[in-house]
């Protein structure tokens, strides 16, 4: 019986994990500009420093109704976090790729939230001035 259990708890895993696979997200209408969705946590690139995305972000939380739990900011990269009014935590990671790009990941709890995840990354943006996506690189 043990080996039944096991046998359908690890094939209920491989279906989670399917399930959360990788997508593309279209940012415009031509899909020109994309980001992913990879096991529940959304990425894109701004451009912009990391230092103005995270101001972005800050601001995003704020917009948002978020509440600001974390926000460790260092050079070329930051984390922070903030807890949703439903008291789900949301993590950004940002990095720069070079002077012109940063990479910005965001992620809703455990297993993610794509709709969720892309209204964030779109008050982001418009933080950034509405212009900073940049051409995927995914």
């Amino acid at each position: 019986m043990y080996t039944v259990f096991s046998s359908r708890s690890a094939l209920l895993v491989v279906a989670l994990l399917g399930l959360a696979g990788c997508s593309t997200v279209n940012l415009d209408p031509k899909g020109q500009t994309q980001a992913t969705f990879v096991a529940g946590e959304f990425r894109a690139l701004v451009n912009a420093t990391a230092p103005v995305a995270a101001k972005a972000t800050t601001e995003a939380f704020r917009q948002l109704g978020l509440f600001p739990i974390k926000n460790d900011l260092r050079t070329f990269e930051a984390e922070l976090a903030a807890r949703t009014p439903k008291d789900e935590k949301v993590r950004i990671t940002i990095k720069e790729i070079n002077s012109r790009q940063t990479e910005v990941a965001i992620r809703v709890d455990v297993i993610g939230n794509r709709n969720f995840s892309r209204q964030l990354f779109d008050q982001i943006d418009k933080n950034l001035g509405g212009g900073g996506r940049a051409t995927s690189g995914f």
